[in-house]
């Protein structure tokens, strides 16, 4: 069944909004399997290799699949590893929200780093709470505006008419559970103040690939002379003998096969300060 597109979509994503939808779908998809197959071949106890090419995952794959839509660009923001995409109005954040079915409205920001204070001036201004002074005569100090969040690397070259899309989703190392996308603010705590949707992403089942990927560990090999496993089985070293001279016969000289040990110049009980 066809999932209806929303007002905000189209809005944001123009005649690609159906690509970008079902891209994002596709890429979470593929990084769920990119990051099982990296915890299987590890085969190790901790879920480290999982979590690694999840976190990575959730931004290469989501490139890989957007980045060839007509007018997508890659934005990078500052002293950030990962390239986020531009495609439309629409600057798209994936992030992990839970690793169990949860209640989407409860997601809060995963940190409130410079970076995501950076990406969230592209995002609605939070809800104002509503004040009870109206009631009451008491009265309340003015709360102190907050900074200007200034803007580093790619983050400066984004048109001021981007509006930042969250994608939210839920995962463990044993299967993809949910996802949603929609447009919110930073509110109070962390959470989000959903402005736009939070809307289901439909994921599909296939898992695709874009060119080759490491489905086994390859056979390592190295120089010839790293292959022999045998003491006896490598080249034969070279030996340098030299005969004794006549005069060191004559007078019974005992033959030299090691070099005298050097004779410390410093005590090791001598002080050194």
């Amino acid at each position: 069944m066809d999932v209806p597109l929303s007002p905000w979509m189209t809005e944001l994503f123009g005649e690609q909004v159906l690509a970008v939808r079902t891209g994002l779908g596709q890429a979470l998809r593929n990084m769920q399997a990119n990051a099982q197959a990296g915890q299987e071949q590890a085969d190790v106890r901790t879920k480290h290799p999982f979590g690694s090419a999840r976190w990575s995952g959730q931004f290469e794959r989501v490139y890989e699949e957007l980045r060839e839509l007509p007018g997508a660009r890659a934005v990078k923001p500052y002293r950030f590893p990962f390239d986020l995409v531009l495609v439309g109005r629409g600057l798209i954040y994936p992030f992990l929200y839970a690793r169990t079915r949860s209640d989407i409205l409860t997601a809060r920001v995963p940190s409130n780093s410079g970076m995501v204070r950076e990406l969230f001036t592209f995002a609605p201004a939070p809800t104002a709470p509503t004040s009870i002074q109206g009631a009451f005569d008491f009265e309340f100090a003015t709360p102190p505006e907050e900074p200007a969040v200034e803007l580093h690397g790619g983050l400066t070259t984004v048109p001021p008419d981007t509006c930042l899309v969250l994608v939210p989703f839920a995962c463990n190392s044993s299967e993809l559970l949910e996802a949603h996308w929609g447009v919110a603010a930073h509110g109070a705590d962390g959470m989000l103040d959903w402005v736009a949707g939070p809307e289901a992403l439909p994921l599909p089942e296939a898992v695709t690939f874009h060119g080759k990927r490491l489905s086994s560990i390859p056979a390592q090999s190295g120089p010839a002379i790293l292959e022999h496993t045998g003491f006896d089985q490598g080249e034969t070293p070279t030996l340098t003998l030299s005969s004794r001279s006549n005069v060191d016969r004559t007078i019974n000289v005992t033959p030299l096969t090691e070099a005298e040990p050097a004779k410390p110049q410093i005590n090791e009980n001598d002080a050194t300060n």
